[in-house]
């Protein structure tokens, strides 16, 4: 593409990328912070930096034609420093939700901060009964089994080993236990894990895979594990 030096953008002087302007601009156009080498956005942790890359690819292919991989590598490295920040404090007074932040006193407010989890689901105070969610549960349950299974998912909502919890589902195939599972992913998202009890045990990636995270489930665990 041929531009002239007016149609160059402020970060370009038609031979070099100025990769601090560059960074501010594009910071300033997509707000992240980056935590222990991650990014994240008011919206949670980006999962898939290769997103980022792209933002980065789209703004100077106007300018460049060649060496575009390492030049978006070397931009993503820098934004990454500019927008360092120290780790994201641990908030167990308030659920970060897609529409905002509820807090444990009952409040709401439609303002969103950085966090290490965000809820994929919004906050809605007027929420019908989920009658069939009540239903599923009551066919799955014993009666006086459902409570349990109602704290437990409460734990999971925030950032905090407090309650130390593990919920083990014993049945047959086919009953419908990884459909909490499911239920489970819908609302986590990202900030649910699964993976095996054995791989955590032997395997160090697999637990590093676990920071940051607010549940872990192991859909087929083999009693050995135990």
């Amino acid at each position: 593409m041929d531009m002239t030096p007016q149609a160059w953008p402020d970060w370009y002087d038609g031979r070099h990328i100025n990769e601090v302007l560059f960074c501010q601009q594009f910071l300033e156009k997509h707000p992240m912070k980056c935590v222990r080498g991650r990014l994240f956005t008011v919206d949670g942790l980006i999962e898939d930096e290769g997103q980022i890359g792209n933002l980065i690819l789209e703004e100077i292919s106007g300018v460049l034609t060649s060496g575009l991989s390492k030049v978006v590598t070397n931009l993503l490295a820098s934004i990454k420093l500019q927008a360092y920040s120290p780790p994201l404090p641990i908030e167990t007074d308030r659920i970060h939700v897609a529409n905002g932040t509820y807090f444990m006193d009952g409040s709401f407010t439609a303002d969103k901060s950085y966090c290490n989890n965000r809820l994929t689901v919004a906050y809605n105070p007027n929420a019908p009964a989920p009658k069939k969610w009540l239903q599923f549960l009551s066919e799955l349950l014993q009666p006086e089994d459902i409570p349990t299974l109602q704290e437990f998912l409460g734990y999971c909502l925030l950032p905090t080993t407090k309650g130390q919890k593990m919920l083990m589902l014993i049945g047959k195939g086919g009953e419908g236990k990884s459909r909490i599972g499911l239920v489970m992913r819908s609302l986590l998202g990202d900030s649910m894990n699964t993976t095996s009890i054995q791989k955590v045990e032997s395997n160090r990636f697999s637990r590093a895979d676990l920071e940051n995270k607010l549940l872990m489930v192991d859909d087929d665990m083999d009693m050995s594990a135990l």
